[in-house]
């Protein structure tokens, strides 16, 4: 009885898709919050990633997987660098101490808090099923989706939120090239061809 009076009941994956898409303000702390949204945030995703892919439906056995997989790792990394634009917490000295700290515990969620609301997030990717301009679309949506929910969990800027969510894809991508170019090298010296850099 106690529990119904403290919280009020969970609202349904639908609603929070529409308040998602209408940037309502402290929807993706409310999703993460509430730890028994992850079922209703794997389904967007899922569903988002299917739609998208309706006209390709095969293409949707690879999608799912790799999208997902790229989704848990992009969190991690909004996660981190979002929380070298946050302020930290408050010495021993601060002369507000109580509410500070709880200020603080408040925006930052627990991982699995920042990826429920990342995957709510992907929700635009659906529009996809509208082939190019849906998909365009879809695409800038969930950009900007993404960015508010790092300014929103990490309680942060929309500027630093901007630049947090621009290191996080330019970090992977730096380190693909890297990965790209040993590949490269090593490549060469199997078959060889390295000789052919050398032209002594």
């Amino acid at each position: 009885m106690n529990e119904g009076i403290e919280r009020p009941p969970a609202r349904s994956a639908w609603d929070r898709v529409k308040a998602v898409l209408r940037f309502e303000p402290g929807i993706f702390k409310e999703i993460a919050q509430d730890n028994s949204a992850t079922g209703q945030a794997c389904g967007v995703f899922a569903l988002a990633v299917l739609l998208s892919c309706l006209l390709g439906l095969p293409f949707v056995l690879l999608a799912w997987p790799a999208g997902f997989l790229g989704i848990v790792i992009m969190t991690g990394l909004f996660k981190l660098v979002s929380s070298l634009f946050a302020g930290s917490p408050p010495s021993e000295g601060s002369a507000e101490p109580d509410d500070g700290s709880e200020d603080r515990r408040e925006l930052s969620p627990s991982y699995s808090g920042w990826l429920r609301a990342v995957l709510f997030a992907s929700a635009p990717v659906a529009f996809g099923i509208v082939p190019f301009v849906g998909t365009f679309i879809g695409a800038i949506y969930n950009l900007i989706l993404q960015i508010i929910a790092i300014r929103e969990l990490a309680g942060i800027s929309t500027a630093a939120a901007v630049i947090t969510w621009l290191i996080a894809m330019l970090f992977p991508a730096i380190l693909l090239i890297v990965s790209i170019m040993l590949f490269g090298f090593s490549m060469l010296g199997i078959f060889g061809l390295n000789e052919l850099l050398n032209w002594h």
